[in-house]
């Protein structure tokens, strides 16, 4: 009887235990699949992480996690195979409301030959200036395979030559930086902005995008593209600032290359002659000095030093003759740099920080927006810009009036950007206002030597 009684109990509290674990299997089990799925993810990105930090990649990822209903979370999750695809084989990735890559194609992309299908949703992202959307299509399909990746980077190429050739500014911007953002070392598409920046006569912005494309040149190939790229820019903008007679900004895109760590005898070379025919022969005759044993500009430079040590009294009046006459400007020295204020539109003025290193006069966003010229000032287009803090766009703008001491200035450009300056800075002068003049900065007597040239 006591066995009886035992069996019983324990059959009994055998079957009131299943019942209550499949009922609480039941009410957890979306939490628990959802937290599988979960992890499934985040140990997946944990070990591209892993993968990236071996190699030393820093990249910053548009990953999975920033979009808001991922793969998983777009179809039936029980019926999720390896590839990410649903029951009926359709691909789908949202980002939040905003479908990525939509589910109603009624076919799996591993069917569609040559990528068809993935080309035509990246171009639609594309065309429907959905640029992160699409760089983020484009980091979940390039691990598809190499035929995928090779035809999503030409799409991107092509998409990115047209916006430049256009001259759609804006939307090449916007698409350039979304890239660059992940991809910072394609080579290729730095060249693209370097061939951009040059079409738009930001030529110093070219030069640094150059040291960019150099940085991460790992192969002989690359290398060489990069050299006899950078030769072809510079013997451009070379013969056309010669052209002009526009030696200041000729002498400045080369000091510009010499503090990039670009410079070559060469270059130098072009420099001096610059100086010379700016009428600063005693820096020209220190440059040729300085090449004279060079093995490829070194007879030049020999013949050039030699024409002009040979004329009698040069050197003695050229440091005093060259800025006669011009104008002084007062400057505040800031440590080593210098401010001066710039009048605009004849009302407000800015304090600029001098940088002969920038293309374009630079303004803060917020000094811009308190300078009260909105009505007045006519918004070209959008550029990507290179800062201190990486590559960022701005927004250029056509402003009536400049001053800059007693010289008057029309419909020049300024670039106003995101970004911070020291206390009681508004901006950087740039060299789009600079090169009008002949200019030098005495040191000395804490002023600005400004002249026509």
């Amino acid at each position: 009887m006591t066995t009886r009684l035992l069996f019983i109990v324990v059959f009994v509290a055998g079957v009131s235990s299943g019942w209550f674990g499949k009922t609480w299997l039941d009410n957890a089990g979306l939490d628990a699949t959802s937290h599988d799925v979960a992890f499934t993810h985040n140990k997946s990105d944990n070990n591209s992480e892993k993968k990236r930090d071996e190699k030393g990649d820093d990249k910053h990822v548009l990953s999975t996690r920033s979009v808001d209903n991922s793969i998983a979370a777009t179809s039936n999750q029980s019926s999720l195979n390896k590839s990410g695809a649903g029951a009926d084989g359709t691909v789908s990735v949202t980002r939040g409301n905003s479908e990525i890559f939509p589910g109603d194609a009624q076919q799996s992309v591993d069917d569609v030959p040559n990528g068809t299908a993935v080309l035509s949703h990246f171009l639609r992202l594309l065309d429907e200036r959905r640029y992160y959307d699409a760089m983020v299509l484009y980091q979940e399909l390039i691990p598809q395979g190499e035929q995928t990746a090779t035809q999503l980077k030409s799409t991107l190429l092509d998409y990115l030559r047209n916006l430049s050739e256009t001259r759609n500014n804006n939307d090449f911007s916007d698409l350039i930086e979304n890239y660059l953002s992940v991809y910072y070392d394609d080579i290729d598409v730095l060249l693209l902005l370097a061939d951009f920046n040059q079409a738009n006569g930001s030529y110093l912005e070219v030069v640094d995008v150059y040291l960019l494309a150099k940085t991460y040149a790992y192969t002989d190939v690359d290398q060489q593209n990069l050299h006899a790229r950078l030769n072809g820019f510079i013997k451009t903008v070379d013969g056309l600032y010669t052209s002009q007679k526009n030696w200041s900004s000729l002498i400045n895109l080369y000091a510009h290359i010499n503090a990039s760590g670009l410079m070559t005898s060469p270059y130098q070379y072009r420099q001096a002659l610059a100086h010379l025919r700016n009428g600063d022969e005693l820096t020209a005759i220190e440059q040729f000095r300085q090449l004279v044993n060079d093995s490829l500009v070194g007879e030049s430079a020999s013949i050039a030093l030699s024409n002009l040590t040979q004329a009698s009294n040069t050197t003695a009046t050229i440091s005093t003759s060259v800025w006669e006459g011009s104008e002084t400007i007062p400057l505040q020295q800031s440590g080593n740099q210098y401010l001066v204020d710039l009048t605009v539109n004849r009302q407000s003025n800015v304090k600029l920080l001098i940088d002969t290193g920038a293309s374009m006069t630079t303004l803060t966003r917020s000094s811009f927006e308190s300078l009260n010229i909105g009505n007045d000032a006519v918004e070209l287009d959008k550029r990507v810009f290179r800062t201190a803090n990486g590559l960022i766009r701005g927004t250029v703008y056509s402003v009536p009036e400049l001053s800059l001491g007693p010289f008057l200035m029309n419909n020049t450009q300024i670039a106003v950007l995101e970004f911070d300056m020291n206390q009681g800075v508004d901006g950087l002068l740039g060299m789009n206002v600079l090169g009008q003049f002949r200019f030098q900065i005495d040191q000395e007597n804490t002023q600005l030597l400004l002249s026509r040239e």
